[in-house]
């Protein structure tokens, strides 16, 4: 076999519906073999079995012929008598040896005896003797049907194999299909569905799982591309900006106009607003192992609350926290600090200007979760694309937003051992369940009082 003849080969075997496919035809071709195989078998053990029966049968009926005429007839006038019998299988030879009927030689290969007996008073043997070949050849003819109906079942057996095959596989082929257009996509992968995982079965869990894959490294690509520009901006644009905010400081302690007194501090929230920016993108981006201690939940949520709760009350929000029993979880108390601080400022966005605002922040221990911290809010709520992306780095619906506030959130809950789960339904609000391990472990260090 040449080299291309070997590549094509192989690439045929390398196909799954021939994998399936090979297994179903050759279980089917052994199964069809094998009912062929007993059935032929059987008939001829049948067959045989009756041949016997009537071979037996006739010689016994001989048998009762030559004792009833015993008394009538003398052995010259019987061995006449049967001189000319009728059935060439018969073969009877006198007490002499000498053949009265029959061949006079013993019969080929190709002839076996079925029956013999020579229990008569003349002591005559009878034989009956059967053509093998003969046989066999009868009983492949009365078997035709079974070989037609074997043939029939191989051919059906193939097209329901080449049919299984291909609907198998189908939704592989279409998959691949999807993941080659994939290829030659250049808007990423986010924009791009698969239509299996409305699927119930298998292939639509892995078209699920594989959506979900394209997903996570979508989010990864721009993990990835926020750390590198994050840490340049840090190192190139921080130091700058901070030597910027100090003079414009300085020169508004030298203008005596109120109007360029408003400009400069117009000018440092501006600064400030980037500053912060750049903080979160260097949080976002940078990977450490958060230091953990043991953190009581309830000084700060309450710490959170004295900050909050007379400002948002100005702007017609309602802001209330409430704390179960004496939670405590194993955590950094800032990374927590900065998470809640994200997750109250996304609520204050949402509810904008809403009139009747309210804003509820909980804390409770679980023995199997450990803490557990609950924000709801009642603002304009998220629909499931948007809940979906939510904490992707740079997904926002605020025109002036960014969106690395829940992206944040994300990186620093995972990075503490905890995860957090978000509910929300358009025009009636969001609610975002933290849990962190219970702070149980011993250490060396200090609890955090978190009333800083």
């Amino acid at each position: 076999m040449s080299g291309k003849k070997k590549q094509l080969f192989r690439s045929w075997f390398c196909r799954i519906e021939h994998e399936i496919m090979l297994p179903f035809v050759t279980v089917g071709i052994l199964v069809v073999c094998a009912f062929c195989a007993i059935s032929v078998y059987n008939g001829y053990t049948e067959k045989l079995k009756d041949r016997k029966e009537y071979a037996r049968t006739t010689i016994r009926g001989m048998e009762a012929d030559i004792y009833y005429l015993q008394g009538k007839l003398s052995e010259e006038e019987i061995r006449q008598k049967y001189k000319f019998y009728h059935d060439p299988a018969v073969r009877i030879m006198a007490a002499d040896g000498t053949v009265i009927t029959g061949d006079e030689e013993i019969p080929d290969g190709n002839m076996e005896l079925l029956y013999a007996d020579s229990g008569n008073f003349l002591g005559w043997r009878l034989e009956y003797w059967m053509d093998k070949k003969s046989f066999e050849n009868a009983i492949l003819e009365e078997q035709n049907y079974v070989i037609v109906g074997a043939v029939a079942s191989l051919l059906i057996i193939v097209q329901v194999s080449v049919f299984l095959a291909w609907s198998l596989t189908k939704p592989i082929r279409s998959m691949g299909a999807a993941c080659k257009k994939l290829d030659e996509n250049k808007d990423g992968f986010r924009e791009y569905s698969f239509p299996e995982t409305a699927r119930k079965d298998e292939i639509g869990q892995l078209a699920r799982t594989f959506e979900n894959l394209l997903k996570n490294l979508d989010n990864y690509t721009k993990m990835e591309y926020t750390s590198r520009m994050s840490s340049a901006l840090a190192h190139e644009i921080k130091n700058p900006i901070a030597g910027i905010r100090s003079g414009i400081q300085v020169l508004k302690g030298r203008v005596e106009r109120p109007g360029d007194q408003m400009l400069c501090d117009s000018m440092i929230k501006e600064i400030d607003r980037v500053t912060s920016l750049i903080t979160n993108l260097f949080t976002l981006s940078v990977k450490k192992d958060s230091r953990k201690e043991k953190v009581f939940l309830e000084p700060l949520v309450r710490e959170l609350e004295l900050f909050y709760q007379k400002g948002l009350k100005q702007q017609g929000i309602s802001f209330s926290a409430e704390v179960s029993g004496q939670p405590s979880v194993w955590a950094n108390g800032d990374e927590l600090r900065q998470i809640l601080h994200n997750l109250i400022g996304n609520s204050v966005k949402a509810l904008g200007k809403k009139a009747g605002g309210t804003i509820r922040l909980e804390a409770r221990a679980e023995r199997e979760r450990g803490g557990v911290m609950t924000l709801s809010d009642n603002g304009c709520g998220m629909t499931r694309e948007e809940l979906e992306r939510a904490a992707e780095p740079f997904y926002t619906k605020s025109i002036n937003g960014i969106g690395l506030g829940l992206a944040i959130v994300k990186k620093l809950t995972d990075q503490n051992g905890g995860f957090f789960q978000m509910e929300s339904q358009p025009g009636e609000g969001t609610r975002v369940s933290l849990w962190f391990p219970a702070g149980e472990e011993e250490t060396d260090e200090p609890d955090i009082d978190s009333r800083r």
